[in-house]
């Protein structure tokens, strides 16, 4: 299990730095699905709305495919949270950040205040 853990985390890992690469790619494959569904205004608030505008309002294949690469990453890192907490009883420290994690990766959970560091 651990193994399957540590290969999974790796394979997020490498996702991510490509995902990192093509951020612009990302931020422009969201404005032109906001666009499509003619949604300007609000903000995107969660992954369950990425979710939303992939399905519903994505026009071409390179937003499709970012758009999906985030949807993945999002859900390994739930898959990981998963393993984590069947692997280890925890600590109150390790149960609150596997606790958060949990809620940043939740399909509802608004994420309009995050910035980037």
């Amino acid at each position: 299990m651990m193994n399957e853990v540590k290969e999974s985390l790796r394979s997020v890992e490498q996702k991510y730095k490509i995902f990192q690469q093509q951020q612009f790619t990302f931020i422009g494959a969201l404005e032109h699905c906001r666009e499509n569904a003619h949604d300007k205004i609000r903000p995107i608030s969660s992954i369950g709305q990425v979710q939303s505008y992939m399905e519903h309002h994505c026009s071409n294949s390179t937003d499709r495919r970012i758009l999906l690469m985030f949807l993945d990453i999002c859900s390994e890192l739930s898959k990981l949270c998963q393993h984590f907490e069947a692997l280890h009883a925890g600590t109150p420290v390790t149960n609150n950040l596997l606790e958060k994690c949990k809620t940043l990766v939740s399909q509802s959970n608004d994420l309009s205040s995050l910035r980037a560091k």
